[in-house]
Parts: C-alpha cells; sequence; structure tokens
C-alpha cells in the first residue's frame, strides 16, 4: 500500500523535497530548553499526509507559492502538536516506531512541547500576514481540544451514537485535512466557490481516513505501529462497535457495555468485543460508511478539470481506505 502514497508523492516530488527542507529550517530554529527536543522534532516526520494534501490541493488549482508552503508547514506543526498532546491524553509510550515525548522525557514537558507547537503555528500564519487563514487554523485548534473533551465524556458514559462519533471525528481528524484542502487551494488565489468545494472535498477525506483508522483498531493484524483494541482499552466507542450495539439485544448490549468497562484489567474481553462486532456486521457497516464519503470526495473531485494533481488527490482518497498503517 505504500507504494501508492509514493505514487502519490511523485506528482509532488520536487515541491515535498523543497518543504521538508522549509520545514526541517524551521525545527532547528525552535528554542527549547532541552536541545535534544529539536533534533526529535525533525526525526519525528510520519508520512505527510497534511503537507500533501496543501500542496496537491495548491497545484490542483494553480502555481504552487510560498504562501502554499508556510501554510503546510504551519498545518504540519500544528498537528504534530495534537498528536504530542494525544499521547499525553491516551498515555501513549511509542509513536512511529520511536518513544512519545512523554515517555522519553515527561508529559509536564510533553505538554509544554504541544503548547509551544500551537503556538508556533498560529504565530508563523500571523507573522506571514495570511490573514486569510487565521482565522480557519484557529478554529480548529477549537475544535481539536472539543473533539478530544467529547469523546472522553462519552467514553465515561458510554453511550455513543453514530452522530455523536461523527462529530468527535470532524472536529478531531477531518476538521484539520478539511482545512488542508482550504489553504491549498487559498494560497493560490482560488475563487471563493472553489475554496469552498475543495474545504468540503477535505472534510471528507478526513471522515473517510478516520473511519479506517478506527477499523483498523478491531484488526489483529494490524501494522500502525500500536497494537490492536487500544480504543476499546480507553472504552471508546467507534463505528463499528456503535453500530453492533444498536443492532444487538438488550442483554448483549449490557453484557459487552460491561466487558468494556473492565477490558483493561480483563485483557480477554477486547477479543470478545471484537468477536461481538464483526457477528453483528459493524465493521462491515464501518466500510461502508468509509466508502460513503471516499465516493463523495471523489465525486467532487471529477468536477474539476482533468489533471495530475486532481488524479493524485484522487488516488489518495481511495488510498485512505485500503492503507494498512
Amino acid at each position: 500500500m505504500d507504494c501508492i502514497l509514493e505514487d502519490i508523492k511523485k506528482t509532488i516530488a520536487a515541491e515535498l523535497a523543497q518543504f521538508k527542507q522549509f520545514c526541517n529550517e524551521e525545527f532547528k530554529s525552535f528554542e527549547f530548553a532541552i536541545d535534544d527536543i529539536n533534533q526529535y522534532l525533525i526525526n519525528y516526520e510520519g508520512k505527510l499526509l497534511r503537507p500533501i494534501i496543501i500542496l496537491l490541493s495548491a497545484k490542483m488549482n494553480g502555481e504552487i507559492c510560498k504562501k502554499t508552503y508556510i501554510s503546510a508547514q504551519s498545518m504540519e506543526i500544528l498537528h504534530t502538536a495534537t498528536l504530542i498532546h494525544d499521547d499525553i491524553v491516551d498515555g501513549a509510550e511509542i509513536r512511529r516506531g520511536i518513544p512519545t515525548i512523554q515517555s522519553q522525557w515527561s508529559p509536564q514537558i510533553a505538554v509544554l512541547v504541544g503548547d509551544y507547537l500551537l503556538a508556533k503555528a498560529l504565530d508563523i500564519i500571523t507573522k506571514n500576514e495570511l490573514y486569510d487563514v487565521i482565522s480557519t487554523a484557529t478554529e480548529i485548534v477549537k475544535h481539536l481540544s472539543e473533539g478530544e473533551l467529547l469523546q472522553i465524556q462519552k467514553s465515561m458514559t458510554m453511550d455513543t451514537t453514530e452522530e455523536d462519533y461523527l462529530k468527535v471525528i470532524y472536529k478531531k481528524t477531518a476538521s484539520l485535512i478539511s482545512a488542508c484542502t482550504r489553504f491549498g487551494a487559498v494560497s493560490v488565489g482560488a475563487s471563493d466557490a472553489v475554496i469552498e468545494q475543495m474545504t468540503e472535498i477535505g472534510r471528507n477525506i478526513g471522515l473517510a481516513f478516520q473511519i479506517r483508522d478506527d477499523i483498523l483498531d478491531f484488526d489483529k493484524e494490524n501494522k500502525t505501529g500500536k497494537s490492536y483494541g487500544n480504543d476499546l482499552r480507553e472504552h471508546k466507542l467507534t463505528l463499528p462497535l456503535i453500530y453492533a450495539l444498536k443492532n444487538a439485544t438488550e442483554n448483549e448490549q449490557k453484557t459487552i457495555i460491561e466487558k468494556l468497562k473492565n477490558c483493561t484489567e480483563n485483557p480477554e474481553f477486547i477479543d470478545d468485543i471484537i468477536e461481538f462486532t464483526c457477528k453483528h456486521q459493524g465493521i462491515v457497516y464501518a466500510e461502508e460508511k468509509m466508502k460513503y464519503f471516499c465516493k463523495k470526495t471523489i465525486n467532487l473531485l471529477e468536477k474539476f478539470p482533468q489533471n495530475d494533481a486532481r488524479n493524485a488527490l484522487i488516488m489518495l482518497a481511495e488510498y485512505t481506505t485500503i492503507r494498512k498503517m
């Protein structure tokens, strides 16, 4: 599956290389009391999905320029901040195969680094006078916090509906990806109508992406670098389990909810919950919903003139539904 992502990257190979240099120089300028953190952040690079989306959105609608790189840089820094904060909330010790900041140094340092990066992302936007993206960027920060708080609340009450779930994943994942497609179009001076279309495209990619993530949590052989059942251990009801519970008897619902409450102390309950979810077609339903958002993405993209960047975004939408990591 990684070969698909590599093919997507080829469309913007030169631009992506320039972005990496642009971003690394910014990371080197960060002023941390602990010098090793700068190098850690430079080595923290993942798939660079969000910068790739910004670059493709820009190239699809015009010529990539400095404003595009600045937008991509600020969103990658903001995304890194959210991952650091997520690791603290989840108590995660490993991210992308390396120790997390909170496990390598401390949760206190991780909080401060995450806060610094959030401020830095917004500082980059304002210093470069990207006034047409600042309101969206600040709204993303608000959405991310709201989404995390709503998910924590629902993990305590265990009464998450599909509507609640979609609200959470929009705020936690899709809002940022939606901003990426938007900022790419904004950076090249696209029309208001195009900018709104690109925003909706990003929203649908983001929803499909997160549903795929949640399906992978039920896969014992997933290659995400995280053990399966992590969401269940944190008492999170994601779409596969929400649908399965909706289609189960009242007694089954009570049994599974009780197992979900106690699966941290009784790891064997994880397999019971996964078996129940599969039996009641939860995975099948979630895959259908994911494909629905992917199809919406492709339908919107096909309304645009054909070019390599547009085709790469279509490939990326399809990639989100079949990726293994």
